[in-house]
């Protein structure tokens, strides 16, 4: 008898012992599933993202490109720009004037060392005086 409780009682802890390991396989299939969808998501970010980044680095070597051809034209702009500063000798003139009014010089000077008519040597005074 005892013989006989003690095999019904190891037949009924194999089979909970089996449904258990069933119930398990289930959960790991259901476990695995997920995570299959879960990193194909991922991976669908992922190369989301690359072509985004790949898009932006374009765009950065255009506008890097771009700011290189800008600054050779403000380069070329401001050697023209001095060479005519150069050429004209009466602007030169005008400009150390004007340089002379802003340091205070008197109409009597600037007629002398910058050799201007008395009238645009007022004019230059007047317009100077007249800037904050």
């Amino acid at each position: 008898m005892l013989q006989s409780l003690i095999e019904w009682l190891a037949l009924g802890l194999a089979t909970v012992s089996l449904l258990v390991v069933i119930i398990l396989w289930r959960s790991l299939g259901r476990v695995r599933s997920a995570a299959k969808e879960e990193r194909e998501q991922l991976l669908g970010k992922v190369e989301s993202l690359r072509r985004q980044l790949v898009e932006m680095h374009s765009g950065t070597i255009g506008m890097g490109q771009r700011l290189q051809a800008m600054e050779g034209l403000v380069n070329r702009l401001q050697d023209n720009q001095q060479e005519l500063s150069l050429q004209d000798p009466e602007r030169k003139l005008y400009s150390r004037a004007a340089k002379m009014v802003e340091l205070g010089a008197d109409i009597e000077e600037l007629m002398a060392e910058c050799e201007l008519p008395k009238a645009e040597a007022e004019l230059l005074i007047s317009l100077r005086k007249g800037r904050p």
